[in-house]
């Protein structure tokens, strides 16, 4: 066997194989046999088959099929010996021109070769927060929102006020819902709706109809609105204003605090509070030190890994939707992923480029006291704990999830990071307006 190797780029490779005759002649003619044991001809006797009819009935296949598989075995050979990884598969060109053997060509891309740029050159800017007594008194505040009454008025809306209204919106000449929304609720104020929507709702009246132009956000996660003007029809059905329940022992007591105690009701709270805290503060560590991976160091992105990301995307987001009970999109655009693909592509080279440098590994007990964790939010712990180890895929997830914290954890301590305060509101708050 000959091979000679072309880098058409540092992940594009072309292999050219030559299979010796001899191996040519073998192969057929092992297949012409094996052919010539089963055939089923009327006038022979099964195995009976002179091979000169055999050759040439079955001739043009019987050198396909040897061919196809002498091209499987000689090309796993070859990059077996050239030490080659493929990420995607094989374009085979044969080449009918060969003079001697059998010739055949092999493009594909390959796993890139990654440097890690030092992690310690990264500078960080990290948040960290604290439950002030101010901030359980906006949570008590926003509870009682959530249970407060809506009463219609007659007035103009005004900041605070929920405003129904049925709408209509395009970008360009693209509608933003396939069906008009209607008898969709917006509280004023409450910034759920893009930059500017909420604002064109003040002073407005039941039965009153509006036209505005409001802009997406640059960050908005339909890529085709980002940064695009949109023009809305509104028709608002109706204004109304909240009642506000009095916080009382009855009120406390909705929320699980038996006692209907005030300082309960606050110690309970807070603690929820900082839980909740914890969470989100370890979430937006993860994503600032993710970010400034992805950032800070070079690597190219094979093709066939960005397509396969893509399809696992779709995948995902249809199945949400079937569980849901909603309909499936399974032809949308690769187009509207592929920026998105590109990056997790991107990162989980890089992550595992540092994790192997670097022999991180996932911490058995963090993985265990993980499990445990997750498994207190069903209603047999012992049972889920049980399930995960004793099925080493599934625990093998939670390893991995492990493993990325341990990763933060360990560049966090090696960057240059410098914190910003802030406060609960703002870091708790939504990263997307719903429309």
């Amino acid at each position: 066997m000959q091979v000679s190797v072309e880098s058409i780029s540092d992940i594009k490779k072309t292999i050219t194989i030559v299979v010796p005759q001899e191996e040519v002649d073998t192969a057929i003619n092992k297949r012409y046999d094996e052919v010539k044991r089963n055939a089923r001809i009327d006038g022979f006797r099964p195995g009976k088959v002179p091979m000169s009819v055999i050759k040439k009935k079955f001739g043009a296949s019987v050198k396909a099929e040897a061919l196809s598989e002498l091209t499987q075995s000689f090309f796993y050979k070859a990059i077996m010996e050239e030490k080659i990884n493929p990420v995607s598969t094989p374009v085979i060109t044969p080449n009918d021109d060969a003079k001697e053997g059998y010739e055949f060509s092999a493009s594909f891309e390959v796993y890139p070769e990654i440097t890690i740029n030092p992690v310690e050159d990264l500078k960080l800017n990290t948040p960290i927060a604290e439950i002030a007594e101010s901030d359980v008194d906006d949570m008590i505040e926003k509870l009682r929102t959530q249970k407060s009454s809506w009463k219609e008025v007659k007035t103009k809306a005004k900041e605070g006020n929920q405003v129904t209204i049925s709408f209509e919106g395009v970008v360009g000449d693209k509608p933003i819902s396939d069906d008009p929304i209607k008898e969709f609720p917006v509280i004023i104020g409450s910034k759920n709706m893009i930059p500017g929507f909420e604002d064109n709702l003040k002073g407005a009246k039941a039965g009153e109809k509006l036209s505005f132009e409001v802009t997406f956000p640059e960050d908005y996660q339909q890529a085709d609105f980002a940064g695009k003007a949109g023009k809305f029809d509104v028709e608002v059905d109706k204004v109304e204003k909240s009642e506000l329940p009095e916080v009382n022992e009855e009120f406390i007591k909705e929320f699980g605090i038996d006692s209907g105690e005030m300082t309960d009701f606050r110690t309970d709270l807070t603690k929820s509070m900082t839980s909740e805290l914890g969470r989100s503060l370890a979430a937006k560590r993860k994503e600032i030190v993710m970010d400034a991976i992805v950032e800070n160091n070079d690597v190219s992105i094979p093709d066939a890994l960005v397509d396969n990301e893509i399809k696992q995307m779709i995948s995902s987001l249809n199945e949400k939707a079937a569980q849901a009970g909603q309909p499936t999109q399974p032809d949308l655009p690769k187009e509207l992923f592929e920026n998105q693909a590109k990056k997790r592509v991107k990162l989980g080279l890089l992550l595992q480029e540092v994790i192997k440098q670097n022999d991180l590994k996932a911490d058995t007990d963090k993985v265990q006291a993980r499990i445990e964790e997750f498994a207190q939010t069903y209603q047999s712990p012992e049972e889920v704990i049980n399930w995960y180890n004793s099925n080493p895929a599934e625990r093998n997830k939670i390893e991995g999830i492990v493993l990325e914290d341990q990763l933060v954890d360990w560049v966090l301590e090696k960057a240059d990071v410098t914190e910003t305060s802030l406060s609960f509101e703002e870091l708790m708050a939504p990263a997307q307006p719903v429309v």
